[in-house]
């Protein structure tokens, strides 16, 4: 049976967002291996926060007072056996609208208190019906430094502890906003292969091997560090309208900055 990937894409950019643009040669690598893939973009979904009232455990078990598109989203939950959770960083963490999709998942969960079957002195929720058994974390975010995605890899590494899940890789992509940007698209081809590349290991062999992860995690943006921090200065200090262009000078074609 193929493999059923469920991906969350929780930029509220949707699909115009550099989430997106890791998300889709990762998918597209899945399904060259086989698997079965299903995007949702959680803005689309229009959901209402948790309220924290409980009725999806006392007034209606495994039903959620608010009416949503998190029933279409449970569905889709329902039938995976591995998740894609899509973020950019936010404050050092996920979106608001991701942490609202991870809080509307509490009516698939029981009350009681439980041992974790798979954890040492970690107390869990039984779940009402089947988990996906396995998660991947993509993220993106706008500083220059991986060092900026240790807060939400740990935050992930845990909820995949309480949902019983295994961590099957992380795609990370720091000082990404120039990704979304169609003038820079040749920039990065040989990267988007890549993380092709690591989506198809995920489900030909479990995990992203040891040298598509080092290729993930080379820097694809001429540049020291100082020389990103002006190219965003410079891109911020444009008119909206010419941002784009000026980004594209920076990257590629400004004196002080040659292209690999």
């Amino acid at each position: 049976m193929a493999c059923r990937v469920l991906a969350l894409n929780g930029s509220p950019r949707g699909g115009s967002g550099a989430t997106a643009q890791l998300l889709s040669p990762l998918l597209e690598g899945m399904r060259d291996a086989g698997a079965e893939t299903e995007l949702i973009p959680v803005r689309t979904l229009k959901l209402q926060a948790c309220t924290g009232c409980y009725s999806c455990w006392v007034t209606t078990p495994g039903r959620c007072v608010h009416r949503d598109g998190m029933d279409r989203a449970l569905e889709a939950w329902s039938r995976a056996d591995l998740v894609v959770f899509g973020t950019p960083v936010y404050h050092g963490s996920m979106t608001g609208l991701m942490k609202t999709f991870l809080d509307r998942l509490l009516p698939r969960y029981d009350p009681w208190l439980v041992p974790s079957p798979s954890a040492e002195r970690v107390t869990t929720h039984p779940s009402r019906t089947p988990e996906p058994c396995r998660m991947v974390l993509v993220s993106v975010c706008g500083f220059p430094g991986f060092h900026n995605f240790d807060a939400i890899v740990h935050t992930f590494r845990h909820i995949a502890r309480m949902h019983e899940m295994d961590v099957s890789g992380v795609v990370l992509r720091p000082f990404a906003e120039p990704l979304r940007l169609p003038a820079l698209r040749p920039l990065f081809e040989g990267y988007f292969g890549t993380v092709r590349d690591a989506g198809r290991e995920l489900i030909e062999s479990g995990a992203i091997s040891d040298a598509t992860r080092s290729n993930l995690s080379r820097d694809i943006i001429p540049g020291n560090l100082m020389d990103k921090r002006e190219m965003a200065n410079a891109h911020w200090q444009r008119p909206p309208r010419s941002r784009p262009r000026a980004a594209a000078a920076a990257s590629g074609h400004s004196p002080s900055l040659s292209c690999p």
